[in-house]
């Protein structure tokens, strides 16, 4: 996993680092959060706030924070970048028409 072996190196000294995964609605997020927790990815539903993760690594702890990506919670996204060491922006290029 490359993103955590550079944020192990950028953050040596700690144990644990917090990633803020944002994008809009329905672009993947919550489902690339359960890959990573390798939780059963049946049924995805649009997510109301945020959902947190951790995940523990080689004796590191990753917070993932998923925020919820529809147009009345984009507004809220910067509440959440205090104490993120990583943002992962995620696009679903198969979604043509907003692509454009």
């Amino acid at each position: 996993m490359g993103l955590l072996n550079l944020l192990q190196k950028l953050k040596k000294n700690d144990k644990e680092a917090r990633i803020l995964v944002l994008g809009l609605d329905n672009s993947g997020k919550t489902t690339i959060l359960k890959k990573l927790s390798d939780e059963e990815i049946s049924e995805v539903m649009p997510t109301q706030g945020f959902n947190v993760k951790s995940l523990m690594q080689n004796e590191f702890k990753l917070n993932v924070w998923d925020i919820g990506g529809q147009k009345s919670i984009r507004p809220y996204w910067r509440n959440y970048f205090d104490h993120t060491d990583a943002l992962v922006y995620v696009i679903d290029s198969a979604d043509k028409k907003r692509m454009e």
